[in-house]
């Protein structure tokens, strides 16, 4: 288990004020990020618990080995983040973002409020929506191969225009599956 080193808001803006700009094994905790400038920063091991992160830029920011729980994520346009990254969510509330053609193969949203967001395009294949409430959120031109949205809720997407092989669903949410190509469900 990863140990981190667990920094609060006033030791952060020391670390900000350096400008240091690789930040690894770190446990940010309860902070206000929003005001944040964290372009071009490169987090390795890191988790972000109960942080507000709402609206911040992750300008050609990497994310390796991060963990987001908890998280207050909301508006975040998630294609300004470097590629080849590796993170996940937990618990966290990525209202209103934009995640359009990101790959975010194997990627964890889960437990997550994931509402009106935009996924268009992106490669979600074996990632996981568990538990995790997507009203609004478009899935247009996805691939969710593999993809595990069982006990997620209040979604849509339509058959015709998204790549579903081996991908899980739980009932009655994955009715609409069905709705979506025109057929009427009785319950």
């Amino acid at each position: 288990m990863m140990k981190y080193t667990v920094i609060n808001e006033a030791a952060l803006s020391e670390i900000l004020a350096e400008q240091r700009s690789e930040l690894s094994g770190y446990d940010f905790t309860e902070i206000n990020l929003t005001d944040a400038n964290l372009k071009s920063a490169i987090f390795i091991d890191c988790k972000f618990t109960s942080c507000n992160l709402s609206n911040v830029s992750f300008m050609n920011v990497v994310l390796r080995g991060v963990v987001f729980a908890n998280c207050n994520l909301m508006g975040i346009n998630w294609t300004e983040v470097r590629k080849g990254g590796d993170y996940s969510f937990a618990g966290s509330k990525l209202d209103y973002g934009c995640f359009q053609s990101v790959d975010l193969r194997n990627v964890k949203f889960e437990d997550c409020s994931i509402k009106e967001a935009d996924f268009s395009g992106a490669n979600l294949s074996k990632a996981s929506f568990r538990g995790s409430h997507l009203a609004g959120t478009s899935f247009a031109n996805v691939n969710i191969e593999k993809a595990d949205f069982r006990s997620a809720r209040n979604y849509f997407i339509d058959p015709k225009f998204a790549k579903l092989k081996e991908a899980k669903f739980s009932f009655p949410e994955v009715l609409v599956l069905i709705q979506a190509l025109g057929a009427e469900v009785e319950m």
